[in-house]
């Protein structure tokens, strides 16, 4: 009697480990399904526009920019008859001081492959400085004709990466009304911003990227 007891003892501590974990694990599944179905991805992405606004704006005051910009990486199709993916990029965010024209209707699902100078250079990591786009000794990396096109006189760039290493996109200051050159703090500090949005950017894509597992 005691050596069956003994045995259903066992049997039920095992079922207990075994059963437990996997009951668990079900469980929290279908907890997380239920939370991304209820999940109000406008509203989030109206918090998410307003976070990324409000950073872009405070970078304009600071800086006295004109316009402040950042442009993301999608997916534009696919090329025929071969299928492989085209890869465009849009403004996605911005802010402006007042009178001063916006880019995003301009720039907006645009062929990564008519910038291939800028794109290469800032996917190493380096950002591009223009303080005057007239100025023949300034390497432009083939972004004047679209900065003659919108009046910018100035421009400063940074490339964003997702905590992962992944080139996500672009952040953008102009100057219209003025050319300006920023000293080395003011460079390094607009770096360190841009550093704190593609943080912001990374979760945005981590958590988009996750509720895709619950699908």
């Amino acid at each position: 009697m005691d050596e069956h007891f003994h045995i259903m003892e066992l049997l039920g501590a095992f079922l207990t480990g075994v059963v437990g974990p996997i009951m668990y694990l079900v469980v929290s599944k279908h907890l997380a399904k239920q939370k991304e179905k209820n999940r109000d991805k406008v509203k989030e992405c109206l918090q998410d526009s307003s976070l990324i606004s409000d950073e872009l704006e405070e970078i304009r005051e600071e800086f006295k920019g004109d316009r402040v910009w950042i442009t993301q990486f999608h997916n534009g199709g696919n090329f025929y008859p071969t299928g492989k993916s085209i890869q465009k990029f849009s403004v996605f965010y911005e802010v402006a001081k007042a009178g001063v024209s916006t880019v995003s209707h301009t720039f907006n699902n645009i062929p990564v492959s008519l910038y291939p100078k800028a794109f290469e250079h800032m996917m190493g990591g380096q950002g591009i400085f223009i303080p005057n786009y007239l100025d023949p000794k300034v390497a432009t990396y083939g972004l004047k004709e679209a900065a003659k096109s919108v009046g910018t006189k100035s421009s400063f760039l940074i490339p964003l990466f997702t905590l992962d290493e992944k080139y996500i996109g672009n952040i953008g200051i102009d100057y219209v009304s003025k050319k300006k050159k920023l000293t080395k703090d003011e460079w390094e500090h607009l770096q360190i911003k841009a550093g704190r949005i593609a943080g912001y950017l990374s979760n945005f894509f981590w958590r988009e990227l996750r509720s895709y597992e619950y699908r």
